[in-house]
Formats: structure tokens, C-alpha cells, sequence
């Protein structure tokens, strides 16, 4: 397996494109569009936010049949909160994106992400329906990139290929995330491509256990999305062909799952305000789940995040996030390492000098250790630190 270039088009069959239609104030693409040249299989992850906007509702619906050709993304206005006539501008487009195409309308998936309780502005969204399906090829996988941001400060894509029974196969995607960045299925969405042949059930699975490996083990600010979609087409192009419990499905899962971990860690990086990334591990405790519930508290913790950013080894504040947890742990075995520096012993500070604090928190990426001494149990989250320009952009997000 090897990195290449091309994102979502890099696996052959594809193609996308992006466009402006005005529905941001530049004139940066807001629009996008994934298509296969040939009906694939189609697999996918929502949010499970009770309030979902229209464009997950219906997207869920489509996915159930197994099979796709495109995908119409839209930045600028999630389309939530939008009620029944929310659900008709949804429709109305994806009926836009068919004609265009030539397929059936339910071939069609759609995301939308943005601000919401707006409606989208479906007339001005036709119009560029044209342009936007003309513009398709392989090259077009960046403008689609750039067409799906929000608050993002860069386009965020990635693609593989390897060698399965002597054949090659690719398999790329894009994404997008700053802010609202929380995923339990990141506002995140994202699609995936390859060009092996699989069957939907084997597709959804695999899927299912990238995202929860990945996607679901990155926070930013600890709030979930009402539109977060993570959507993966499989048009079988390569000729190399995916069944269950072989080397070729091991095999592609692990690539599956270097894309999604590039993707997540590159909207972590790209997290609202962000400066530095840290990687939070819990060890030894009672069971995985245990050792997640403590690492995503840690991760999702205000008191920790600003503590990131001001560089300043503040371990009571994760040796309380920890406790907080849930997690059952005996506070004198605790052990914090940060860099690789025990800071936390047998639940005893050990104390630090001001050249190896600013030593140890000098890094853009840290390595947070929690050992709960507890069991055998471990999980890891991604996240970033909290600074004041999260907070000015927030503050001033328009409503």
C-alpha cells in the first residue's frame, strides 16, 4: 500500500467537480458532486443526533437499496431545522442532479453543511446544476474538496493503492471539519471511492468499523452535527473483487482505514483555532470501553484544551477529567505521562523545572498517556487544543 495523489477521484471510474453558486460570501466553490461512471455500491454512517437535517433523512432512505452513482454535497446552509419545505428543496435538487447525470434519482446521495435554520437557495442551486455536472473529470477532485468547506482553513484528501491477488486497486476520499467536530455514528461529512467490486453488507461493515476505529475517535469541541455523513461508493472497476473473511478483505480494509485515520487526524489538525493536536491514551483500564469513556472525557475537556494551548502541563486537570470518567480506577496508581515524561506517579505529582515544561508542551503534536492501572483495557482519542480564536469565531457566526 502506498500513498498517491487524486482524493476522491484517485480509484478509477470517477470523477467530481466544484463550483460557486453563491451560497457563501466568496466566491469559492460551494458545491460539489462525486459521481461513478457506473452504478457502484454504496455504504454509509450518519449522525445519530436526534435532530437530523434533510439531506441525512433522506440520504439514510437511499442507502438501505445498496446502490449509488453520485453524490451532491453543498456548503453554506445545512438545510436543518428547515421542516417539510427543508425536505422538498432536498428532493428538488437531488431530482436536479439526476437529470443533469442522466440516472434515476435515487442513485443520488446528499449532504449539505453550513448554518442552520436557513433554507437553501434551490433556484440559484439549478442554475449552476449544468456547470457543475460539465465540469466532471478526474482532475476535479480538489474544486469538489474545496466545495464542501465551512470554517475549514484547507481541503482535506487522501488516497491509497495496493496490490490484491496481483491487482491494483485504489481507494481515495475527501473531508470536511473544523468546528462541531464530535462524531458517534465529526459538521462533518465525507466520501469515500474505491474500484473494487463488494458486496453492500461487507461494504457497510467494513465501513462501519473504519469510522468507529477513526472518525469516531477525534473531537474538537465535543459537539456532534446534525448532518455529519460519511458516504463510501465501490463501482468495481479494478476487476479486484472483496469477500468476507479472506486476505483481500483484510487487506483492503487496512486500507480503508489509512484513509479515514489521514482524514480524521487532518480535521483535528484543521479543528477551529487550533494549534496543536494531541493524541490522548488510556491504558490499562477495566475494558476498552471503560479506557475510551476516560480518553473521550479527557479529549472533550475545556479545562484540558485551554491547558493545551497555553503550554502549561496542568495534570489536575486531566487527572480530574479522568475521574469524571466513569471509569473506575484507584486514584493512587494513577500515572500521567506527557512526551513520554511520567508527570503523574502512584498518584503523586512529581515536580517539573521551567525548562523541561516548556520542553515537553513545546511540540505542535503531543502524546498524552493515562495509565489507570486498572486492567487491560486501552483506547485513544485525537483532539486539539481550545484557544480564543475558536471562541471570536463562534461568537461571531452569523445567525
Amino acid at each position: 500500500m502506498r500513498w498517491i495523489p487524486g482524493g476522491v477521484t484517485a480509484a478509477a471510474g470517477f470523477r467530481a467537480s466544484g463550483v460557486s453558486a453563491g451560497l457563501k460570501r466568496s466566491r469559492k466553490p460551494d458545491m460539489a458532486l462525486v459521481v461513478s461512471d457506473v452504478p457502484a455500491v454504496c455504504a454509509g454512517t450518519l449522525t445519530t443526533n436526534r435532530v437530523k437535517a434533510a439531506p441525512v433523512v433522506i440520504s439514510r432512505q437511499r442507502l438501505k437499496a445498496g446502490r449509488a452513482k453520485a453524490v451532491l454535497l453543498n456548503s453554506g446552509c445545512a438545510n436543518c431545522l428547515t421542516g417539510e419545505q427543508g425536505m422538498r428543496d432536498a428532493l428538488a435538487l437531488g431530482r436536479s442532479t439526476a437529470k443533469a447525470l442522466g440516472m434515476a434519482e435515487r442513485h443520488v446521495l446528499l449532504a449539505s453543511t453550513g448554518m442552520i435554520g436557513r433554507r437553501l437557495p434551490v433556484s440559484r442551486m439549478q442554475r449552476v446544476m449544468p456547470k457543475l455536472a460539465a465540469g466532471l473529470s478526474r482532475r476535479g477532485h480538489h474544486e469538489a474538496a474545496l466545495g464542501m468547506l465551512t470554517t475549514d482553513a484547507m481541503a482535506k484528501e487522501a488516497a491509497v493503492e495496493g496490490r490484491i491477488a496481483n491487482r491494483l486497486c485504489r481507494l481515495g476520499g475527501m473531508a470536511k471539519g473544523a468546528g462541531m467536530i464530535a462524531p458517534s455514528m465529526a459538521t462533518m461529512l465525507c466520501v469515500l471511492t474505491t474500484d473494487v467490486a463488494i458486496e453492500p453488507s461487507l461494504l457497510k461493515r467494513l465501513l462501519l468499523e473504519a469510522v468507529e476505529a477513526t472518525f469516531n475517535r477525534i473531537s474538537v469541541d465535543a459537539d456532534m452535527s446534525t448532518n455529519d455523513s460519511v458516504f463510501i461508493l465501490a463501482n468495481g472497476a479494478s476487476g479486484v473483487r472483496i469477500r468476507p473473511n479472506t486476505p483481500a478483505a483484510k487487506q483492503w480494509s487496512a486500507m480503508l482505514q489509512a484513509v479515514c485515520q489521514r482524514l480524521a487526524y487532518l480535521i483535528v489538525k484543521d479543528g477551529e483555532g487550533a494549534t496543536r493536536v494531541a493524541t490522548i491514551e488510556v491504558v490499562r483500564a477495566r475494558s476498552d470501553t471503560q479506557a475510551l469513556r476516560c480518553a473521550r472525557q479527557i479529549a472533550g475537556s475545556s479545562l484540558v484544551r485551554t491547558m493545551l494551548a497555553g503550554g502549561d502541563p496542568n495534570v489536575g486537570r486531566i487527572a480530574a477529567a479522568a475521574g469524571a470518567s466513569g471509569a473506575w480506577f484507584r486514584p493512587e496508581a494513577l500515572e500521567i505521562r506527557i512526551g513520554g515524561h511520567t508527570i503523574v506517579s502512584r498518584g503523586d505529582t512529581n515536580t517539573l523545572g521551567k525548562e523541561l515544561v516548556k520542553r515537553l508542551m513545546s511540540p505542535r503534536e503531543l502524546h498524552v498517556q493515562v495509565n489507570l492501572q486498572a486492567g487491560r483495557g486501552r483506547a485513544r482519542m485525537t483532539t486539539c487544543d481550545l484557544t480564543e480564536a475558536y471562541v471570536r469565531l463562534n461568537a461571531s457566526y452569523p445567525t
